[in-house]
């Protein structure tokens, strides 16, 4: 199992600094427990093993795909993946390179990122999930958690037939996001999917999100081969975003290696 952190994020547009994000959440791991009460399982028996950070290229998104797919050649070898974030564009260099491998997409966020530009551009935060879909295909992607996204975007959702849930449908049926998330091959978990009061360290936070523990339970019985953790724009390795972070990745390799 690899661990790589990718920590672009050259076209954030509110809250700046998930650059920093993979050696926060590392440095706040080490203030956490390896062993894993939910699950029973210490993370130091597991066979994981941690490559640091591709050397990204900050403003340059065709630069960064380069180099993450160098990376990726020299990682293929893994039968599991998590990668640490950066903005949510790290995700289109890692479908990209695993695109035949992905099946089924699961998208955690609190926004849509469905614009198919934003200010001038076709690779940012606001339209991951559009160019995702682009590649997968529509009926192969989900979104969980959204609660802010435009009306066009919106309409557009409703439109191609993209199937998606706000954080309150999740919130009164819980299953929804057990079920869609048990068939997964790839997720990508935006830390804002989480509501503020417990993440507030996020590049774009929004009231009325999810639980960590609603999360986490949600992934118990999911068998996924890449996972990814983006957006956490954490101050400083003392932030309790990291922490919840780290906290996250944690139960998140335990559930890798069980798969």
């Amino acid at each position: 199992m690899v661990v790589l952190g990718i920590p672009y994020d050259s076209n954030q547009t509110y809250i700046t600094g998930s650059r920093f994000a993979p050696t926060y959440i590392r440095i706040a791991s080490e203030s956490i427990e390896e062993y894993s009460m939910l699950q029973g399982i210490d993370i130091r028996n597991l066979d994981i093993s941690d490559w640091g950070d591709v050397e990204v290229s900050f403003g340059n998104f065709e630069e960064t795909s380069k180099r993450v797919e160098h990376a990726l050649k020299e990682l293929s070898f893994a039968e599991k993946y998590l990668f640490i974030g950066g903005d949510h564009t790290i995700t289109l260099f890692t479908i990209n390179f695993f695109r035949g491998e992905v099946r089924k997409y699961v998208h955690l966020d609190a926004h849509g990122d469905f614009e198919d530009t934003y200010l001038g551009s076709r690779y940012t935060h606001d339209s991951v999930l559009r160019r995702i879909g682009e590649i997968l295909g529509w009926e192969n992607i989900c979104l969980l958690g959204v609660r802010s996204l435009s009306q066009k975007a919106h309409r557009e959702l409703e439109n191609l037939g993209i199937e998606y849930y706000t954080s309150l449908e999740i919130k009164e049926n819980p299953e929804i996001l057990r079920d869609n998330l048990r068939n997964a091959d790839y997720i990508s978990i935006d830390i804002d999917v989480i509501d503020p009061a417990y993440a507030p360290e996020v590049a774009n936070p929004e009231p009325l999100g999810l639980a960590p523990v609603e999360i986490i339970n949600g992934l118990l019985e999911t068998k996924p081969k890449f996972v990814d953790v983006v957006e956490a724009v954490p101050r400083d390795h003392t932030s309790i975003t990291a922490i919840l972070a780290a906290t996250l990745i944690r139960e998140i390799l335990i559930i890798l290696s069980k798969t």
